[in-house]
Formats: C-alpha cells, sequence, structure tokens
C-alpha cells in the first residue's frame, strides 16, 4: 500500500449550487422583441429581480404570463440584497435577473451580483434580448467594424470633457447613452472635442416616435436647438477618426523613403525601413505608397 498516496492531501472540490441565475433582455419599447424563450424562463423562475416591479409586472401582463415573485433590484438596494440573492440559489432557487430595458448589466445593475455567483461556481445562463446601443449602431450608418460603447456621459462638464479627450485617438465608432436634458450640452462637448466628426442620434427605438438622425455634429447642434422640447431615450453615435495613412510616420522617415524611392523599388524601400526603424511593415508600406503616389501625380 502507497501511504504517502493515501496520506496525501484531497482537493477540495467547490460544492455546485442546484439553483441558478439566468440574465434575460426585455424589449426596450416593443414588447414583441421579448421571445418566446425569455417567457419561458420567466414562468420558470422562483423570483425575478427587476429595476422596478411595476414595469416587469406590466411586461408580464401585456404578454399574458404570470411572474411568482418580482423583487425590487437596484442601484439603490444592489450591495445588501446580494447576500440574500446568492443565498436563495444555494438553497436551489432558480432566479432570473432583468432590466426595465434592454439587457441587464449593460448601463443597469446587476455586475456585483454576477462576480459574486461565479465565486460561488453557481450556474449562470443569459436569454439574449434587444440592446439600444447595437441596435442604433446597426442603423446609424457609420462603421459597425468594431465600436466603443462609453455608457452615459459624466454629468459635471469638466469630468465629461476629460473623459472625452480619452477616446480622441480610439479608431472606432463611438457610443453614448443620453437623457433629454443634457443631450444638446453634450453634443457641444462632443464638437468642442472631436471636431465636426460625423454623428448619428436615434431617438426612441422600437417605438411609435422612432427617429434617427444623420449629420455631422454642427448639423445635430442645430437641430436639436431649434426643436421646443425633448423627451424619450437617446443613443449617440459618433464616427471613428479618419486616420491618415501616414499619421505614425515622423518627417524623418518620411523624407528617407523620399530619398530611397528615387534609385529604389516600392518593395525594397520598404524591407529597408522596416529593418532599419522596426515599424509595423503595413505602416512603412502604406507611408512608401502614398509618397510614391504623389510623386508620380506631380
Amino acid at each position: 500500500m502507497n501511504t504517502k498516496n493515501s496520506n496525501s492531501k484531497k482537493v477540495q472540490l467547490k460544492e455546485i449550487p442546484s439553483g441558478s441565475l439566468t440574465i434575460i433582455g426585455t424589449p426596450i419599447g416593443n414588447i414583441m422583441d421579448l421571445s418566446p424563450r425569455a417567457i419561458d424562463k420567466f414562468k420558470g423562475a422562483d423570483l425575478v429581480l427587476c429595476e422596478d416591479t411595476r414595469i416587469t409586472k406590466k411586461l408580464a401582463n401585456l404578454r399574458n404570463f404570470e411572474i411568482k415573485k418580482l423583487v425590487s433590484f437596484n442601484n439603490y438596494n444592489e450591495k445588501y440584497k446580494q447576500k440574500y440573492v446568492v443565498d436563495k440559489i444555494k438553497e436551489g432557487k432558480n432566479i432570473v435577473l432583468t432590466s426595465d430595458a434592454g439587457m441587464p448589466l449593460i448601463s443597469d445593475p446587476g455586475f456585483s451580483l454576477l462576480k459574486e455567483c461565479i465565486e460561488n461556481n453557481i450556474k449562470i445562463e443569459t436569454v439574449p434580448g434587444p440592446s439600444a446601443s447595437i441596435a442604433a449602431l446597426v442603423v446609424s450608418g457609420l462603421s459597425t467594424q468594431n465600436f466603443y460603447f462609453a455608457g452615459f456621459p459624466n454629468k459635471k462638464k469638466l469630468a465629461r470633457i476629460n473623459d472625452l479627450k480619452q477616446l480622441i485617438n480610439i479608431n472606432a465608432t463611438l457610443i453614448w447613452y443620453e437623457s433629454p436634458k443634457r443631450l444638446l450640452g453634450f453634443l457641444k462637448d462632443l464638437k468642442l472635442v472631436f471636431g465636426n466628426r460625423k454623428a448619428v442620434i436615434v431617438k426612441e427605438l422600437t417605438k411609435l416616435y422612432e427617429e434617427v438622425l444623420r449629420g455631422d455634429l454642427l448639423n445635430l447642434i442645430t437641430e436639436i436647438e431649434i426643436r421646443k422640447q425633448l423627451k424619450g431615450e437617446y443613443v449617440v453615435i459618433v464616427e471613428k477618426p479618419v486616420i491618415s495613412k501616414t499619421k505614425f510616420v515622423d518627417d524623418d522617415i518620411k523624407n528617407q523613403i523620399n530619398i530611397l524611392l528615387e534609385t529604389r523599388s516600392l518593395k525594397s524601400v520598404v524591407e529597408i525601413l522596416v529593418k532599419k526603424t522596426n515599424f509595423p511593415k503595413k505602416i512603412i508600406y502604406n507611408a512608401a505608397l502614398e509618397i510614391k503616389n504623389s510623386k508620380s501625380i506631380n
């Protein structure tokens, strides 16, 4: 008998709670966007956590299903209700986390609870639903190749402008949520920091008065200024920066490219300068091609 192995410490496996947490996205306007699977999960839940119980109850009534128990779970009470929720799951309860509109955790409460559930080895699943940021992006007409969701802007002007300055050079379409009363001021801050970039404002997605305003920031500021009263929820989208192909190549490297192109091929120039500067090949190639093309035009 191998006493060494028999006396070794056994690996302690975390107990897996029998309950679960399901994160469900809800309609951002049109109640028909609530999926059949979401309805089944709501009906089968022992407990539903929601920002405003009245709104979730209204949704259930409009779609003709019942929920066993609704519990308020928002930014004000999330911290002290978290242990209660985790304990219920450990007891075997299946709990749903939802929001008033859209996907939970996206500028909504729930992230702290999610982390706690992960720490406790709790089963977590999601029933995807509408998201105002994604829905607005795909109808905006701006690039969807990559994007950066910045949430709600800071309410304090100086902090807001400082936050915007950190995003100037991000090579992605930028997305924010904003309230009607702060929309005009935010657009002016965007113009101040980003210049007159193309932008889109999307209002009241999937609702009766849905509207998409496209233009540049100056046009949009003018449009919002002439409107007497703003209502609804807004998504603001700004195009990614227009980056020159030679932006990251300084004047010294441009001069070297110019000189080398007098006697060498484009391929040879790129190989020499990539080796000499350790710059990415694509950046050197784009810079050299642009300079070569400008020489041929002249």
